[in-house]
């Protein structure tokens, strides 16, 4: 698997994976000393009456209009309750955001009730822990971290950035080579998908995004029918699958297509920036990377709290279908609730020191991969590609310590979509 266009210097890179840059092309807003400002909120009560991103910047919710009123969950019960009654609480909602939709298609994002269950059963079987421990790690993560990891090793300066150097690459190149796409497509098919998606562009220039991302995949997928492979796309295609009836079934080439869109944007993008955080949260705990570094069952711990410390997307939405009391207020029918995962994540009545990334914190259910039916689809492939990343950091660079010499600080940064590091500079000589 070892070639060169994984490790190769590419501006789009700085382009595709910088926070500020993705908020910016998102149309989003960044924000600050959020979890401050979601404390204050809280103490004023589990649901706070409005649009959380308009609350917070005093600025109409970009992307996200609705037309409809608002009310944020801000504790972990209200949160979770919301994500886990998705009939009360729908996605389906998400078919409102024409320029997203437009190029994703209907997914598992914005089914509900059996059809979500079906089309995600279609999935499920190929995205188990064991899958992502086994298939995924062997075929596609190990070998990549490895390339990754021998390259920052023979950096002159040792030094770099492992925003860059790593975490942006490991995600997008899994995924894509999953779905049988060559490392030197990569690059080129994500600035595509994410092309597809921008609102800050043309209409012009999402729909000729829109069907060059078409045209790739369905090319990969006539192929694939024609002669099947070790890949994502020939399992979709013989996956069991039902339709309305009840009958044995399989998924079309737009069922493919929706599905492979979905995933291809979500997995390059969404682990990256979580990556990130765990580096982040572990490189300034120097205490916590050295106990890690000794025990390695920890782990596991050090991942799900990276993920209730600080998610990547603190913020989801969801439409309430009939008139209904969540945390004590009354929600009317038409209601968008905007599900705070960050604020829940850090509900003082569920954590002790919530604002302190601890690895030994003991063992609870939190919102960072989501909850109920949409809990988050790609978990335990994320979960691998960090467990796999860290161990290789942790094993091959002993004084792995954040840059003192950085012009900047690395911080969190973002908007309520999507947040990570600014950059990760770190020495290790």
């Amino acid at each position: 698997m070892s070639n060169k266009s994984i490790t190769r210097h590419d501006a789009r890179y700085e382009e595709m994976f910088s926070v500020e840059k993705e908020v910016a092309h998102a149309g989003g807003t960044l924000i600050d000393d959020l979890y401050p400002k979601l404390a204050t909120m809280r103490r004023a009560g589990a649901i706070h009456r409005g649009d959380l991103e308009e609350t917070l910047t005093r600025k109409p919710n970009g992307q996200f209009v609705f037309g409809r009123p608002h009310y944020t969950t801000l504790t972990f019960d209200t949160g979770s309750k919301a994500l886990m009654d998705n009939t009360t609480y729908s996605s389906e909602h998400y078919q409102e955001m024409a320029g997203v939709m437009m190029s994703i298609g209907h997914t598992i994002l914005t089914m509900v009730g059996q059809e979500h269950g079906r089309y995600r059963s279609a999935i499920q079987p190929v995205m188990t822990r064991e899958q992502a421990m086994g298939w995924w790690t062997e075929k596609w993560i190990t070998p990549f971290v490895v390339q990754l990891v021998d390259d920052i090793a023979a950096q002159d300066a040792k030094a770099t950035d492992l925003s860059l150097a790593l975490c942006a690459r490991l995600p997008m190149h899994t995924v894509t080579a999953a779905y049988g796409l060559t490392s030197e497509e990569a690059l080129d098919f994500r600035d595509s998908l994410l092309t597809s998606m921008s609102p800050q562009l043309s209409t012009e220039q999402r729909k000729a995004a829109v069907a060059k991302v078409r045209g790739v995949l369905l090319a990969a997928v006539a192929e694939r029918r024609r002669e099947r492979r070790d890949d994502l796309i020939s399992r979709l295609i013989d996956s069991p699958f039902k339709d309305e009836a009840g009958n044995a079934s399989s998924l079309s080439d737009d069922d493919i297509l929706s599905f492979s869109r979905l995933l291809l944007l979500a997995g390059g993008g969404t682990t990256f920036r979580q990556m990130g955080i765990l580096l982040f949260a572990l490189l300034s705990n120097r205490d916590q990377l050295e106990d890690l570094r000794a025990d390695r069952s920890l782990m596991q711990g050090a991942i799900e709290e990276s993920l209730r410390w600080e998610c990547t997307d603190p913020l989801f939405h969801r439409l309430a279908t009939k008139d209904s009391v969540l945390g004590g207020v009354d929600i009317p029918k038409g209601s968008i609730i905007d599900v705070c995962l960050g604020a829940g994540n850090r509900d003082p009545e569920r954590w002790e020191n919530p604002d302190q990334y601890d690895l030994r914190r003991p063992e609870k259910r939190h919102l960072g991969f989501a909850a109920g039916p949409h809990t988050c689809l790609g978990r335990f492939v994320a979960s691998a590609e960090m467990t796999t990343a860290v161990n290789a950091l942790l094993d091959r660079f002993p004084n792995l310590r954040l840059d003192d010499r950085a012009p900047q600080p690395a911080r969190i940064i973002g908007a309520l979509q999507a947040r990570g590091v600014n950059h990760l500079r770190v020495r290790f000589d």
